[in-house]
C-alpha cells in the first residue's frame, strides 16, 4: 500500500467532516486520526474520537516533538501526534485528518510522505445557514449563538486570506451536494496518488479570489 495522509480544511460549516467519513466509508482503506486533546470527557458519545492527555502530557510530546500539530482552544490544547499516525499504517490503511490551515502547513512541512490536502468550501451564507440549523437541532443556547458568530468571523478572516496561500492545498471541492463532493474528491485523490494534479495553480487562485470578494461583500 502507497504510504499517505490526507487532510481535509475548510469554513465551519461547509461539511468537510461528513465528507472525510464519505471517503471512509468509500473508500475502505482510511482511518479517520483522532486528536489528542486536554479537555475533559463530555459524555456525548463521541469521547473515543480523541485521545485524551494532561496538559504536562500533552506538553512533554510537545517538547520531545512528538506533537506534529497543535491548537489552544478555549485553553485546552488540541493536536495530532505522530504515534496516531503510525498507529493507523500500521493498520494497512492510510489516516484522513480534519485540521484547518496551519495543521496543513505543519503536516506538510513535518511528515516523511505526500501530504494530500483537500479544501471543502461552499459560500459563506450557506456556511452560516447550515451552522445556524445545526444549533437548532442540537437546541441553542447564549453559548452555541457565541460560538457561531465566532466561527462565521473566523471564516470570513480565512476566505479573506486564503488567495496569499492557495498552493497550500491540492484541491478545491465545492460542497453543493456531499454525495457528489466526495466522488470529487475521491476524482482528486486517485488523480495525487497517481502522481497527477488535479488542479492548476490558475483555477485555485480564481477559486480563492472569489473567496476574498465573498468576504468582502459578506454581512456578518
Amino acid at each position: 500500500m502507497d504510504k499517505y495522509a490526507i487532510i481535509v480544511a475548510g469554513p465551519s460549516g461547509a461539511g468537510k467532516t461528513t465528507v472525510a467519513e464519505g471517503l471512509i466509508a468509500s473508500l475502505g482503506t482510511l482511518e479517520m486520526s483522532r486528536s489528542a486533546t486536554t479537555r475533559a470527557k463530555r459524555g456525548d458519545g463521541k469521547d473515543d474520537e480523541y485521545v485524551y492527555l494532561s496538559v504536562e502530557e500533552f506538553e512533554n510530546s510537545i517538547a520531545k516533538g512528538e506533537v506534529l500539530e497543535y491548537t489552544n482552544y478555549s485553553g485546552n490544547y488540541y493536536g495530532t501526534r505522530k504515534c496516531e499516525l503510525d498507529r493507523i499504517w500500521d493498520m494497512d490503511k492510510n489516516p484522513i485528518l480534519v485540521l484547518d490551515y496551519n495543521g496543513v502547513k505543519s503536516l506538510k512541512e513535518k511528515l516523511d510522505c505526500p501530504v494530500y490536502a483537500i479544501y471543502v468550501y461552499t459560500s459563506l451564507e450557506e456556511a452560516k445557514r447550515r451552522l445556524c440549523k445545526r444549533d437548532e437541532i442540537s437546541g441553542p443556547t447564549e453559548k452555541s449563538r457565541e460560538t457561531i458568530v465566532k466561527r462565521v468571523k473566523e471564516n470570513v478572516a480565512d476566505y479573506k486570506k486564503l488567495y496569499t496561500m492557495a498552493e497550500l492545498f491540492d484541491y478545491y471541492a465545492e460542497n453543493k451536494n456531499v454525495t457528489s463532493c466526495i466522488e470529487d474528491v475521491k476524482r482528486a485523490v486517485d488523480k495525487l496518488a497517481g502522481g497527477r494534479e488535479p488542479m492548476e495553480l490558475v483555477e485555485k487562485l480564481k477559486i480563492t479570489n472569489t473567496f476574498r470578494s465573498m468576504a468582502a461583500n459578506f454581512a456578518e
